[in-house]
Parts: C-alpha cells; structure tokens; sequence
C-alpha cells in the first residue's frame, strides 16, 4: 500500500488545544485553521467530503488543521477521527488515514509524520458505508512509514522515541493510495479531548462585492411626434369672463397589477424572494412577484429584487433590478 507524503509550511501558533479539554466544537467552515489541499476535499452538511476519485492510487485530498503547530509531538494525548468510506472494490487501502506532520530537525519544514491507517498497513479492509472510528487510543500507528512497508507500533512508544518532533500539521487525507471511484465522508476529529464536530449546517456564504457600475446605454431614436388633441370644450364663463378650457390628456397604459420573476440561474437551487418598490414590500411567492401599479401615475417604477439560491451547500443571495413603465395613450 502507498500513501504519499504531503509536505507542507507551519502556521501560526494556536494555544487551544494544550492540555486536555471536553468541549464540542462544531466546524461550519473550512477557514481559520482549518484549509484543504484542493477543490476534492468540501463542507457539507454531513460532514467534510472527499472524491470521489477514479483512481485512488493517482488522486487524492486532504483537510488541513494548524491549531496544533509548533508543539512537540509529546504534548498531543490522544488523536482519532470518526468516518465512513465508499469504494468500487475492496483494496485495503481505500479507506482515509490521519497523519500528524513532524520538523524532525527544526528548520521548519516537514520531514517525517506519525501514520494512523485504518487498514493496519494492509491487514484489514474496513466495512464500507459504516460510521468508523480510528485513533491513538487503538494503540497501532507507524512512524515515517506511509507506504506500510514496516510493522504497527503502539502510541506509546512513538511518543517516546519521538516526542520531541514538533508538529508542522494535523491532518485527516483519502486517495493517492488505492481504489476505484473512492470517497469518504469525515464527521468528526478528537485531538486532546476536544472534539471538533463538521456533521453540522455549513456557515451562510456571504454577499459578493458590488459590481462596477455599467455603461451609459446609447441614446434611443427620437419617437415620432404625437397626434394633436382635441380642442376642449368651453367652460361657462366666469365671473371675469375668462373661459375655462378642459383638455384631454388621454388614458394611462400599464397601470395595471404587473407579474415579473426572480431570476433562474443555472446550477443553483431557488430557496426564496423578497422584492420592494418605493419602499415598500411587494407581494411574492415562490419566484413569482406581483407588482401593483393600478393606483399610480405615468412614469418609471424600479422594483428591487433580493433572491437566495443554494449551491454545493452554501447559501447566495442575489440582487436584480426590473423596471415596470406607466405610459399615457
């Protein structure tokens, strides 16, 4: 079996973990300490994916976290990650390992790691679509050994021929192993008793930056000169005898309860709309908004349209602008 080593630069210093702690944490993003080595490895309700990977052997990902740098391998008590694992075959190897990346000489780069394998180097094939768990505590790990091509060793006397390591990275990997159509779904990770929960709802995903501000549009033709109207009709005289005129300014068009639509963008699922207009909040339901202009006068309505839609387990809010015209015969 071969996995290969991932190298990577420390980050900065986290105290959170020192020691041993019994809190819940949960994980709504990947950010912070926590980071990815490619677009494979994803938050997700259920937990952190990863894959699926065609080829196991030649692709992979992992989940990074640096909450833990810069210690020495000594001060890490216990280590273990809850997952579940898919493959089209049964290879030993499929399945996802943990890994705590080691500075085995102190010029700040990675050199060694400390390898927790489900698979014992090859031992075993754990059961496929079952919830799993893997850590320090099932007392079997190897030191500079991803390929397994040497014996398990307990915990215990890694710690004690290489506590003084220090941590460059903790890290939860699947794939540039074996298997076919591999993938994975990573619930939970316990370091020092703390357990850091991602089977909960990912963090809403915030607005974008305003765009730049369009172009002017080119001058539309001039229209076409309309009819003259009718002379009014000649009022009674007044007191002055001044004659009042009545003129005819003809009837509105488009004065009239309007329907427009939140916009459909391909590869996002519509979750809901709010629009407004001079103001005030317009009726809608589901992407279909209704716009009353029966009680308005001539001129250019601007109904403002605020849409969430929801991709790949984040939330989107999207903002569009429709124009509705009152014109007079």
């Amino acid at each position: 079996m071969r996995k290969h080593l991932i190298l990577g630069t420390a980050a900065a210093l986290s105290l959170a973990l020192v020691g041993t702690a019994s809190a819940d944490t949960d994980v709504q993003s990947l950010t912070g300490d926590w980071s990815t080595s490619n677009s494979t490895v994803i938050k997700t309700a259920d937990g952190v994916h990863f894959g699926t990977y065609a080829n196991g052997g030649l692709i992979g990902g992992s989940l990074y976290y640096n909450g833990f740098n810069h210690y020495p391998l000594s001060a890490v008590s216990d280590y273990s990650f809850n997952f579940n694992y898919k493959q089209s075959g049964n290879d030993t190897g499929a399945t996802p390992y943990a890994r705590i990346f080691l500075d085995t000489d102190g010029n700040g780069t990675t050199d060694a790691d400390v390898i927790l394998d489900p698979s014992l180097g090859g031992a075993v094939t754990p059961v496929q679509g079952a919830d799993i768990s893997f850590g320090t505590a099932d007392d079997s790990v190897r030191y500079g050994d991803d390929a397994g091509e040497s014996g398990q060793q307990t915990w215990a006397q890694v710690k004690a021929d290489h506590g003084s390591d220090v941590i460059t990275k903790v890290v939860v990997s699947q794939g540039y192993s074996m298997g076919t159509d591999v993938s994975a779904m990573l619930k939970s990770i316990t370091l020092n008793g703390a357990k850091f929960n991602f089977n909960v709802a990912p963090a809403d995903g915030v607005d974008g930056a305003k765009g730049d501000t369009g172009t002017t549009g080119d001058t539309g033709p001039k229209g076409d000169t309309g009819i003259t109207g009718a002379n009014g009709a000649t009022g009674p005289a007044g007191k002055d005898g001044v004659t009042t005129v009545i003129h005819d300014f003809g009837a509105l068009t488009g004065n009239t309860i309007r329907t427009i639509h939140a916009p459909r963008i391909k590869g996002m699922k519509f979750i809901s709309a709010r629009a407004m207009l001079l103001g005030k909040t317009v009726q809608t339901r589901g992407r279909t908004i209704k716009v009353d202009l029966r009680a308005k006068t001539a001129g250019e309505y601007r109904v403002f349209i605020t849409a969430k839609y929801k991709a790949n387990g984040k939330t989107y809010r999207v903002h569009s602008i429709r124009s509705l015209s009152i014109t007079r015969n």
